[in-house]
């Protein structure tokens, strides 16, 4: 999609949204943001090389990677719909909802191709809060994205429409205009766009200065035309159907398929998950398949003791002649002494048939999962929206699925806190959802909630009151009564205690506080 026809389609967003509040927020693809308003969803898809935006009645959305979105989004009221120059940029403002948000929020859609992206920023210093993808300075040497740096607008592509009518601009248009010198001159100019204006009747130098001037007036409707999908042309012809107007019914009477991100999301993690499986039956198969049998282990056992006089305490394999003269080469544990070599053989042989069935077992179970998930597979093209949103939830990320969320406190300064409800929660909270440089806090020596004190994206730090409250939620969510010595540190600087069990960790270069439970 091209920038000048951004210019179109931004009335149409700012008519569906403005003065509005957002509901809600999720995701329906990983580069998928979906903005929920009441009257239906605004979707962002931000994915590289194929970026774009439409709106849709419903939505099948997952909670977003990061809570920053939801928590800076959810609640707020849109101002206003930009378009950064005519460029491949839709800023939409939001008003300030909480005490960290005054001056209010920025959500930023980059369409511009292979560095397609979603910006969340803050009014008041353009720092930016969140992002879909972050880009470091090592990948791009004009601008870093990434939460806490401060916004940079990507570069302009071209001449803005204000001065496309100069004699400047003119005289680039005079003879020989190939698309390429228009869309590498032109800001918001694309390849098809180019090849209409150069088709258009009148010079290419009349046709781009009457171009710029709709443009200027917001009065500029792109075309259908035989260059491509949404090439531009001027003067009248057959409008485009615009994305975020309602899905009109085809001969048959049944609406339009909808574009549906959620269903390629579930059918890659289908296409992983079943590849998965079937790389554990066939590992479980070999395990099968290598067994011994009780005989040969009893056989081992006896050929040790028959030979233990060549045997000693050190050795890791023995070649042995059986009692038909066949040679056999045994494993032996180099800890052992070749009576508790021989002893070890004997006792397996006695529980190798468990083994067995706990394999046999593991493949049926393997098996079914794999027939469940080829089963979801084949129908996904005729599942509905809400068993997809299912099967998603379901299947996505198992492993971090905790029941409720975080409880969450906005402290001193518009600080947001985060406080870990159960063990799975707190190692979540502190290895997961933690940035590096939030402060991590817990009562000393006892048991309790892990708490997190985001940045956020800040370079500040929080005031003496914050880091008080702070350490007093530490001290309410522990299992000790009274005055209670609260360590904090940062995020970075606590890691797994080994062996132990979840949300159980050791840290350094802590600091302590006294806070009252």
């Amino acid at each position: 999609m091209e920038g000048i026809y951004y210019s179109a389609l931004r009335p149409h967003i700012e008519r569906k949204i403005k003065n509005r509040t957002c509901g809600a927020v999720g995701m329906t693809s990983s580069s998928t943001l979906s903005l929920g308003f009441g009257v239906g969803w605004l979707h962002l898809h931000a994915k590289p090389d194929s970026p774009g935006l439409w709106w849709t009645k419903e939505a099948s959305t997952i909670p977003p990677d990061s809570p920053s979105w939801e928590h800076h989004l959810k609640g707020a009221p849109v101002e206003k719909v930009i378009q950064q120059g005519v460029d491949r940029v839709i800023e939409i403002h939001f008003s300030s909802r909480t005490p960290y948000d005054a001056g209010g929020i920025r959500l930023i859609f980059e369409g511009t191709g292979r560095n397609a992206n979603i910006i969340l920023v803050r009014q008041t210093d353009d720092r930016i809060l969140a992002c879909l993808r972050k880009v470091l300075s090592g990948v791009n040497r004009f601008r870093a994205i990434s939460p806490g740096v401060i916004y940079k607008s990507p570069p302009s592509s071209g001449y803005p429409p204000a001065e496309w009518g100069s004699e400047k601009v003119q005289t680039l248009f005079q003879a020989n205009v190939t698309p390429r010198l228009l869309y590498q001159n032109l800001e918001g100019v694309g390849p098809a766009s180019a090849r209409s204006i150069i088709a258009h009747p009148g010079t290419v130098s009349e046709t781009v200065k009457e171009l710029g001037k709709q443009l200027i007036d917001e009065n500029f409707t792109p075309w259908k035309t035989q260059f491509g999908k949404v090439p531009v042309c001027l003067g009248d012809g057959q409008e485009i159907e615009n994305p975020l107007a309602p899905q009109k019914k085809t001969e048959t009477g049944s609406k339009k398929e909808e574009y549906r991100p959620s269903r390629t999301q579930l059918g890659t993690i289908l296409k992983k998950r079943l590849s998965s499986e079937k790389k554990k039956i066939r590992s479980s198969q070999r395990s099968l398949d290598r067994l011994a049998s009780p005989d040969e282990l009893r056989t081992w056992g006896n050929l040790i003791l028959t030979h233990k006089k060549d045997l000693r305490k050190g050795m890791k394999q023995a070649t042995l002649e059986d009692w038909e003269g066949k040679r056999i080469v045994i494993k032996l544990k180099d800890a052992l002494n070749p009576m508790e070599n021989a002893n070890k053989y004997f006792r397996k042989a006695g529980k190798i048939h468990l083994e067995k069935n706990r394999l046999e077992e593991r493949i049926l179970a393997l098996m079914k999962r794999t027939t469940s998930l080829e089963d979801i597979q084949n129908r996904l093209d005729t599942m509905s929206d809400q068993e997809v949103t299912k099967h998603l939830t379901k299947l996505a990320k198992p492993e971090k699925k905790v029941t409720g969320a975080p409880l969450e406190y906005i402290l001193e300064g518009g600080w947001r806190c985060l406080v870990g409800r159960n063990a799975k929660q707190n190692d979540n909270l502190t290895f997961k959802n933690a940035g590096r440089e939030d402060i991590w806090l817990h009562a000393r020596g006892v048991a309790g909630a892990h708490v997190i004190l985001k940045r956020d994206g800040r370079a500040d730090n929080p005031s003496t009151a914050a880091m008080d409250q702070a350490a007093h939620i530490a001290a309410k969510h522990s299992t000790t009564n009274g005055v209670v010595p609260v360590d904090w540190t940062l995020a970075k600087y606590v890691r797994r205690m080994r062996g132990g069990g979840p949300g159980q960790v050791v840290y350094v270069r802590e600091k302590t506080l006294f806070a009252e439970a």
